[in-house]
């Protein structure tokens, strides 16, 4: 009898406990993606006008979707070449310092030096804004006049915004840092039909 009790007790509780809606596949947002894994520190740059995602409004708004999911610090870089030896380029890194900070700068690559001019666009803070789970989906929207706005899935507001009139993009590279890092890119970006503001909602 005291068998029966616990069993129907247990089976109680995960009835309880078990909701659908606490378990949703946050991978269903990756539909469409290509998938980069980390396995060396970078991947070479790719082509940019190669996407079949790559969204461009009539004024003249590049936008991207994509996703990352790693434990702190992934970056992505935005070059005008493909090898950007002596070339300014911008970089944004993620949730970098123990998954805390995000960090968008700009400055001068150079293959055998240090490299040069480097310039602290935008810093905020960004506490447990990446999980080595589950991706964490947005778009970069880059208007001509170098405004840059990165915008998480689901979300009107975007999460930072900043300016750098000498961005160029037609290529880009995914580096992680510290933590391996998995890359979702050239993501289709899933407007919302309820929404015409172009913004993705997820």
């Amino acid at each position: 009898m005291r068998n029966i009790l616990l069993f129907c007790l247990l089976q109680f509780s995960f009835a309880i406990e078990y909701n659908p809606k606490n378990f949703i596949n946050t991978f269903e947002a990756t539909y469409g993606c290509l998938q980069f894994s980390t396995k060396d520190a970078c991947q070479p740059y790719f082509p940019t006008n190669r996407f079949k995602h790559l969204h461009t409004t009539h004024n003249n708004v590049t936008i991207m979707r994509m996703g990352v999911m790693a434990n702190q610090g992934p970056h992505i870089r935005l070059s005008p070449n493909e090898f950007p030896d002596d070339t300014k380029i911008t970089e944004i890194v993620l949730s970098a310092w123990e998954n805390t900070a995000s960090e968008m700068r700009s400055y001068v690559r150079h293959i055998n030096k240090p490299i040069s001019d480097l310039k602290i666009l935008k810093r905020i803070n960004t506490p447990g804004l990446l999980n080595q789970f589950y991706p964490m989906m947005f778009t970069l929207e880059i208007d001509p006049n170098g405004n840059v706005k990165l915008i998480k899935d689901g979300d009107r507001v975007p999460l930072v915004e900043f300016q750098n009139r000498a961005i160029s993009f037609e290529y880009i590279e995914f580096c992680h840092y510290i933590a391996p890092a998995t890359f979702f890119f050239d993501c289709p970006l899933e407007i919302d039909r309820r929404d015409c503001s172009g913004i993705v909602l997820g």
